[in-house]
């Protein structure tokens, strides 16, 4: 490895920094326990209810502990998903659509040659 290599992977990781800053700002801005709070009782009976119906999660792994599991993020992406919640579902829609050009990057990056075997790689 040479050592321009090295320069340019120590300086992209400084030049990355601030995104971990801005990750860490966005994941306590986020009220988890109120997120936890709403889901709970529909994971804990295991039935989503809403004004217009409701459905049974099922248990799709046949091992409790994933079906547990996978039981919370059922219930907590719900409203956006089932669409009885507008604006969750107009909240996901705008992640998806920021997520494809973040995406398309983490693509195009991957086939740079200093990018081969780096741990973002695999």
């Amino acid at each position: 490895m040479a050592m321009t290599s090295v320069l340019s992977r120590t300086q992209h990781a400084i030049i990355a920094a601030p995104f971990i800053a801005i990750a860490v700002w966005c994941f306590q801005a986020m009220d988890l326990e109120k997120i936890a709070a709403t889901a709970k009782p529909s994971a804990d009976a295991g039935v989503i209810s809403w004004d217009g119906g409701q459905v049974k999660i099922i248990d799709f792994h046949g091992v409790p502990f994933l079906d547990q599991l996978w039981r919370g993020g059922t219930a907590t992406f719900s409203p956006s998903s089932f669409g009885y919640d507008s604006i969750a579902a107009w909240q996901v829609f705008s992640f998806l659509i920021d997520l494809g050009p973040i995406y398309a990057i983490w693509i195009l990056e991957s086939t740079r040659e200093v990018n081969s075997w780096s741990p973002a790689y695999l």
